[in-house]
């Protein structure tokens, strides 16, 4: 049983993190990475921006489908006391959008 456990969890956490993507920003883009492809997203291109608890992950949601698919999932940097209220990544990735928004 603890076998198939492993496997289980194995599997999952394979899953889960091959859909975590590498992303860094500018003033006027989103560079989103896999393993072998970077490519750009502008900021109007974005829909909305969210994350869980503390950050991790942070979720991006793109008005159309790329690459990489609707949704991007990355890690934003780590940080003290995780859970004590929203990364700072969520409200600046939130402001590049709405200033993409109004260009």
């Amino acid at each position: 049983m603890v076998t198939v456990m492993a496997i289980g969890a194995t599997v999952f956490f394979c899953w889960w993190g091959a859909r975590l993507k590498r992303v860094s920003i500018d003033e006027n883009k989103l560079y989103v990475a896999g393993l072998i492809k970077e490519i750009p997203i502008h900021f109007a291109d974005v829909e909305a921006v969210d994350a869980f608890q503390g950050g991790w992950p942070v979720i991006v949601r793109l008005k159309e489908k790329s690459e990489f698919g609707h949704t991007i999932l990355f890690l934003a940097e780590w940080r003290p006391l995780l859970f004590a209220g929203p990364h700072p990544i969520l409200e600046r990735l939130r402001r590049l959008i709405n200033d993409g928004k109004d260009n």
